[in-house]
C-alpha cells in the first residue's frame, strides 16, 4: 500500500520517499579505538554481513494463482483507455513474472472494465468504500464475482478518500494524495448458497497534477501486493499481524522493524529506496515499481526486482541481541536489536557489502525513524548518532555509537535507520533499540 506509514508496524499504506537530505546525524565522529576491527576493502563479493529480511507468509494465507484485473471507472474518466492499455501490456510483460512468480502467483490477465453511471463521491471513507464494494459485488454490478479478480476502483481527482489517523483518532482522518497514494483491501460477500467469499480490491485515487506515471506506479504496486496478499485484513480492518488469511504480509521476526519504514508487504519493502524503486520497462512504456524478492535478498543482491544496473551496496548493523518490548499499540514484540538504557550509549558494528565493484566508497548516515517519519505528529527525536567514519566500501566495517536521549512512546522501543548513498542510488537498513 502506498502512502502514510501506520505507526508501530501496522501499515495500511506506504510512501517511502521521505526527504532524508538534512535529517541525519550531526554529532562529531567518535574514535572506535585501535583494537576495533575496521575490516578492509575487499574484492570478494559480497563481504560477510547480517542477512537481509525475508517477507514471510506467517498465516499461510492464499495468493492469487490466476489474477485478473477488473477496472471500475466513474463517468468520463480521462485516462481510462490509457490505463486499459497499461493493464493489457502488463499481462504479457516479463515484469509481472519477475516480481510475483516466486510467491506462487500466476500470470495476470486484463479481464474487463466496469463503467459506472453514478457521479463519483466528493469524499468517501475507507469503511464506507469497503461496504460499497461488497454491495456492488453482491448485486452483480461488477459482473459475476470472481475471487481471482483484483477489482481496481479508480477515483477521479474530485474524490477524496479518508482513512483513520495512524497515530491517534484524536488527530482526525488522513486523506488520499496528501497521506497515501493508494491501497488494497478485501471484503466479504454473502453469495447465496455459495456462502461467504472474500474478494480483493485496490483503491486508486487520481491526485491533482499527477501524471500517468504516478498512477501506473501505484497500480503496479497494488496489483502485486493484492496478488501476493489478497486477504490482507479482517473484514476491512488493518491489524499488526494482518488478517487470519493474510499471505505475504510482513518480514520475518528478526527484521520486524523493517515494516515501520512503509509496511511489510512486497511493494512496501522497496519504497524506502525512493525514486530508485521506480523504473520504466521498454515493453510497458509506463513507470512501475520494483518490488521485494526473497530470492534476490537471500543471494545478497538488490532485494528489489527487476534488478537495476550497477552493483548493489548496503550497510548492515550487527544486531545480535534478542529484544522484547510491549506497548498498547503493538502488544508484545520480540525481534533482533540492541539494548541501551535511557541516557546511555552503545557502539555497534556496521558491515558494508556489495555484490560487485561500486567504483568507490559510499556514504552513510543514521536517522531516528519516529521523528523523521512522524515528527509532524509531535514525536521527538530520542536517538543521537556518531560514526567513527562516514563512508566505506565492500569488506569495511564502520562503527556507530547510538545514544538514547529521551523516552520512547512505544514501550521503550526506538527505531533507527542507516541510509547508504552512492550517486543517485540509496539503500536503507533499519534497526531496533530497546531500553534496558
Amino acid at each position: 500500500m502506498r502512502g502514510l506509514l501506520f505507526l508501530l508496524l501496522a501499515c495500511v499504506a506506504c510512501n517511502g520517499s521521505q526527504d532524508l537530505t538534512d535529517a541525519g546525524d550531526s554529532a562529531a565522529p567518535v574514535d572506535a579505538g585501535s583494537d576495533v576491527d575496521n575490516g578492509a576493502p575487499s574484492t570478494n563479493y559480497p563481504a560477510p554481513h547480517p542477512p537481509l529480511p525475508q517477507v514471510v507468509n506467517a498465516a499461510k494465507g492464499p495468493v492469487l494463482t490466476s489474477p485478473k484485473i477488473v477496472y471500475v471507472f466513474y463517468p468520463n474518466y480521462a485516462r481510462e483507455a490509457e490505463l486499459q492499455t497499461f493493464a493489457q501490456a502488463m499481462a504479457s510483460s516479463p515484469y509481472w513474472t519477475t516480481t510475483t512468480s516466486e510467491y506462487g502467483v500466476g500470470a495476470i490477465a486484463y479481464e474487463s472494465t466496469v463503467d459506472l453511471t453514478d457521479a463519483a463521491p466528493q469524499t468517501i471513507s475507507q469503511t464506507d468504500l469497503e461496504s460499497w464494494v461488497a454491495s456492488e459485488l453482491q448485486s452483480g454490478a461488477f459482473g459475476t464475482p470472481d475471487p481471482q479478480a483484483i477489482y481496481t476502483i479508480v477515483f477521479p481527482s474530485t474524490t477524496t478518500i479518508t482513512q483513520p489517523n495512524p497515530v491517534s483518532g484524536a488527530f482526525g482522518t488522513v486523506n488520499s494524495c496528501t497521506a497515501f497514494l493508494g491501497y488494497h483491501d478485501n471484503t466479504q460477500v454473502a453469495l447465496g448458497d455459495a456462502g461467504t467469499t472474500e474478494f480483493a480490491y485496490a483503491v486508486i485515487p487520481t491526485c491533482p497534477q499527477a501524471g500517468a506515471s504516478s498512477l501506473t506506479e501505484t497500480l503496479s504496486h497494488e496489483w502485486i501486493e493484492a496478488a501476493t496478499d489478497p486477504l490482507v485484513t479482517t473484514a476491512g480492518t488493518f491489524t499488526l499481524t494482518g488478517g487470519p488469511n493474510a499471505a505475504y504480509y510482513g518480514p520475518d521476526a528478526d527484521h520486524l522493524i523493517w515494516a515501520l519504514l512503509g509496511g511489510g508487504e512486497v511493494g512496501d519493502m522497496c519504497e524506502p529506496e525512493g525514486s530508485g524503486a521506480n523504473f520504466t520497462p521498454t515493453d510497458l512504456n509506463e513507470s512501475v515499481q520494483r518490488t521485494w524478492s526473497n530470492a534476490s535478498a537471500q543471494a545478497s543482491h538488490d532485494p528489489c526486482v527487476p534488478l537495476p544496473t550497477g552493483a548493489f551496496f548496503d550497510s548492515a548493523p550487527v544486531l545480535d541481541e534478542t529484544v522484547t518490548f510491549d506497548s498498547a499499540f503493538t502488544g508484545s514484540i520480540t525481534s533482533k536489536g540492541v539494548t541501551i538504557a535511557q541516557g546511555q550509549s552503545k557502539t555497534i558494528e556496521v558491515d558494508l557489502f556489495s555484490d560487485g565493484d561500486t567504483g568507490g566508497p559510499w556514504t552513510v548516515d543514521a536517522y531516528d525513524v519516529l521523528s523523521t517519519y512522524y515528527g509532524s505528529y509531535g514525536l521527538k527525536q530520542s536517538l543521537d548518532f556518531s560514526w567513527d567514519r562516514a563512508s566505506g566500501q565492500n569488506g569495511e566495517k564502520l562503527h556507530l555509537t547510538i545514544s538514547v536521549t529521551g523516552p520512547s512512546p512505544v514501550g521503550g522501543a526506538h527505531a533507527f535507520m542507516i541510509v547508504s548513498r552512492l550517486g543517485t542510488r540509496r539503500a536503507v537498513w533499519p534497526g531496533l533499540v530497546v531500553e534496558q
